[in-house]
């Protein structure tokens, strides 16, 4: 049986180890607040106390964590997952979305290792994740994700092979800076809106059906129209600067533009001062309020 060991037991992570349980695998798991990792333990899986001790005799290790630092502790930092005896052949993957500098860094270190490495980002939000139904974006060799192809269709209803060592990463870094985009924009349309005395749900309803109907805008223009945003919290304002702000470095070192990636970071940046950085994304459109001297919407 395959072993896996997963790293980071997050709303993201915890759906993708249930999945890779359901599909029969040996999962061992770690998360850096180890009571977040414990439901696992009921659905079979093996907590363990460190990195190193989760993938040790792994044939895969995959990483689904915040950001850069949290990566580099989990796996080079002490008892890290590079310390662990792996299986001959292992793969280590990182489905995080980090900085593509990390990816390729890495990765070095993966194969100075003698081990093997994919770079495997995923898009999807958690109740898209539970379901299994991730998009799985891929960079490295070809031959090494055919042997982990089974594990990623646990997690996944797509797998798109983008190329080598950091292309997976470039992708998502540049996909979810164009999501970002849209939802910045439409708070702003929509808060024109309302300033313009327009209802809400009526402008929602039109920038949904009409060209400008992404499946960002379907969504997020129902949220600020009725003043119902997800809970749990899907995704947060901080997290989609911390996004932006990797997309946008990595743009600018590879000579492409960034400059509406920016400016979608200021727009969410409204939120951080507000204390509103660990709340929806679709309730920017509230510190776009607060900014201009309106009140907030009340929750219904």
């Amino acid at each position: 049986m395959t072993k896996i060991a997963f790293l980071g037991t997050g709303t993201m992570g915890q759906a993708m180890s249930r999945n890779l349980l359901k599909a029969k695998f040996a999962v061992t798991v770690f998360n850096r607040t180890i009571e977040k990792a414990r439901p696992l333990a009921e659905l079979g899986a093996v907590v363990a106390e460190t990195p190193r001790a989760a993938a040790t005799g792994a044939d895969v290790v995959i990483s689904m964590l915040t950001d850069d630092a949290a990566c580099r502790a989990t796996w080079a930092g002490p008892q890290g997952a590079l310390e662990a005896e792996l299986k001959p052949n292992a793969v280590l993957i990182e489905s995080s979305t980090v900085s593509n500098d990390w990816v390729r860094e890495l990765a070095a270190a993966a194969q100075k290792k003698g081990t093997r490495f994919l770079d495997c980002p995923v898009a999807g939000r958690p109740d898209v994740a539970v379901a299994g139904q991730l998009n799985v974006f891929v960079g490295g060799d070809a031959a090494d994700l055919e042997t982990v192809r089974p594990v990623l269709r646990a997690i996944g209803k797509s797998i798109t092979h983008f190329g080598p060592i950091g292309s997976g990463n470039a992708f998502k870094l540049i996909y979810n800076v164009l999501g970002a985009i849209q939802v910045a924009a439409l708070a702003e349309a929509m808060f024109a809106a309302e300033a313009a005395g327009l209802d809400l749900r009526a402008a929602a309803e039109g920038f949904a059906t009409g060209a400008t109907g992404s499946p960002h805008v379907v969504r997020h223009a129902k949220y600020m129209s009725l003043a119902q945003h997800e809970n749990p919290i899907q995704f947060s304002s901080r997290g989609r600067i911390k996004d932006i702000n990797y997309a946008v470095a990595f743009s600018e070192k590879i000579g492409a533009q960034s400059v509406i990636g920016k400016a979608a970071a200021s727009v969410f940046g409204q939120m951080i001062p507000l204390g509103m950085g660990d709340l929806n994304d679709s309730e920017l459109i509230d510190a776009l309020r607060i900014a201009h001297g309106r009140a907030p919407a009340a929750k219904s």
